[in-house]
C-alpha cells in the first residue's frame, strides 16, 4: 500500500517570511512575537534559520494578516499567497518520493503535475511528507 491516507484544505493563506537582516539569531522570535502581539494562528509551518512559510486560518481577519505584515517589514520581505491548498499524503517516508512520482496514484494526471511542478514547500518528518502549495 503506497498511502494510508489523504487529506486536502483549499482556500489557504500561504505567507512566506524572508529575514533581510544580518542578526538571524532573533528572526524567529521576532516573527512570532507579531504573531503572538496580534493573535494570528498559524495552521502549517516550516522554517529555517533566516525564512518561516506558514499558512493561516481561514478566520483570520485581514486587518490583523496586514498589521504583521506591516510589523515585520523593517526584518523582513513578506509575500502573501491567497487561495492556496494543502495537500497531506500519509506514507512510509522511505516511499514518499516514490509515490508523488506515481501519477498513476492520482485520477487527473494534468491537475497533479501542474500541481507538483509548483509546489511552494516540502516537509518530510520521520513518518510522512507534507507537500504544501
Amino acid at each position: 500500500q503506497q498511502v494510508t491516507s489523504i487529506t486536502s484544505k483549499k482556500g489557504v493563506t500561504l505567507m512566506d517570511i524572508h529575514s533581510t537582516q544580518r542578526d538571524t539569531y532573533t528572526f524567529l522570535s521576532t516573527v512570532f512575537g507579531n504573531f503572538e502581539k496580534h493573535k494570528l494562528s498559524v495552521d502549517v509551518l516550516a522554517s529555517s534559520e533566516v525564512s518561516v512559510s506558514l499558512t493561516l486560518d481561514k478566520k483570520q481577519d485581514l486587518k490583523q494578516v496586514d498589521d504583521v505584515i506591516r510589523d515585520l517589514e523593517p526584518y523582513a520581505d513578506v509575500t502573501l499567497h491567497k487561495q492556496r491548498a494543502i495537500l497531506t499524503l500519509i506514507t512510509d517516508v522511505e516511499r514518499a518520493s516514490e509515490v508523488l512520482a506515481n501519477k498513476c496514484f492520482f485520477e487527473d494526471e494534468c491537475a497533479v503535475e501542474q500541481f507538483v511542478a509548483e509546489e511552494d514547500t516540502i516537509e518530510k518528518s520521520s513518518s510522512t511528507i507534507r507537500v504544501t502549495a
